[in-house]
């Protein structure tokens, strides 16, 4: 992990001034300030306001970022995680990132200044443009949920595109022909993998992948699906299913479905990944194929752990098969 010392020595100045650069002290000269901000951002430094840690080496602390924890998969995945740290004699700080790359980098420098341990991230970013600071300092870290095509870090995720498959299969099982799919960004590896799951099951089943029955927002949460299934209805002829690919859009599009006079699953059936909250009021349930959530926090954790205490020196990915759950919305 880069220090003051190594930032110091790049710049040519003492430490006292790199110290001084970092508190804005006044007395510095302008084109000094400069080079040693320029090193450290290039060097990836990151404040230690918890100086104690570095006698001890470690924090006890984990940190994890989760993208909507008001959805019940995330919170029973940090639930997951939450119980093996504790097991272990670690603290789980948390920072919910709202599906925000700007927020996710945020967190990553405010949980690297505090010296946390390891970090279990479900990344906003496809492409892993937050993760450099991690990487260059060697903290421990693993994905869980999505992960990042290319890069070479521990993973805990689901059978997406198996998943997504059956639940069209169903569909089509249950006599459906017109299937419909309001999704996320295929840029983001759960969404990409679970479309590629949607066009697999109609193809083998022989039946037509129609691009405007293939809606794609923005983010993968109640607002969007509600938008999307309502410009999904105005297709001629309408689709009879719909495959929401997380819970999220799903709760939307059934709102959005009632509000337009449809009602599930007569005039249209609904599937999607994900169980709900026991809280959400919803009539007809949904038919859903269910990630093992806490399981997938366990064992997060449990790789984290590992690689912190060095047991574990090789990446490792692990992947879930989830369950379907069929219900009255089908």
């Amino acid at each position: 992990m880069t220090t003051i010392y190594d930032v110091a020595l790049r710049a040519g100045v003492s430490i006292s001034t790199v110290s001084r650069v970092l508190n804005s002290h006044p007395y510095v000269k302008d084109s000094t300030r400069k080079r040693v901000e320029e090193l450290l951002a290039e060097m990836n430094y990151v404040p230690n306001y918890n100086a104690s840690s570095l006698v001890r080496k470690r924090t006890k602390t984990i940190a994890v970022m989760l993208p909507d924890i008001s959805n019940n998969f995330f919170a029973t995945i940090f639930l997951g995680i939450e119980e093996k740290a504790s097991q272990n004699g670690f603290v789980v700080i948390f920072g919910n990132t709202s599906e925000d790359v700007n927020k996710e980098k945020e967190y990553m420098h405010m949980f690297l200044e505090r010296r946390v341990d390891g970090i279990i991230l479900d990344p906003v970013s496809v492409k892993g443009e937050t993760l450099r600071p991690i990487l260059n300092n060697e903290v421990p870290l693993v994905l869980i949920d999505r992960e990042i095509v290319g890069m070479e870090t521990s993973l805990v995720s689901s059978n997406n595109e198996k998943g997504a498959s059956e639940l069209v299969e169903y569909l089509i099982e249950r006599g459906h022909e017109r299937i419909g799919l309001i999704t996320a960004s295929k840029e983001t590896s759960v969404f990409g993998m679970r479309n590629r799951g949607y066009y697999g099951a109609l193809k083998r089943a022989g039946l037509e992948v129609r691009d405007e029955y293939i809606k794609v927002g923005t983010k993968p949460v109640q607002e969007v699906g509600h938008s999307l299934v309502q410009s999904l209805v105005e297709c001629d002829p309408a689709p009879t299913a719909l495959f929401a690919a997380n819970n999220g859009l799903a709760i939307g599009a059934a709102h959005g479905l009632r509000e337009l006079g449809y009602t599930v699953p007569n005039d249209m059936a609904i599937v999607c990944f994900d169980e709900l909250d026991n809280g959400a009021v919803l009539d007809p349930f949904f038919t859903s194929m269910n990630q093992q959530a806490y399981e997938m926090g366990v064992k997060a954790a449990d790789l984290l752990l590992k690689q912190i205490s060095k047991e574990l020196n090789v990446t490792k990915k692990i992947y879930l098969d989830p369950h379907l759950f069929i219900r009255r919305s089908t």
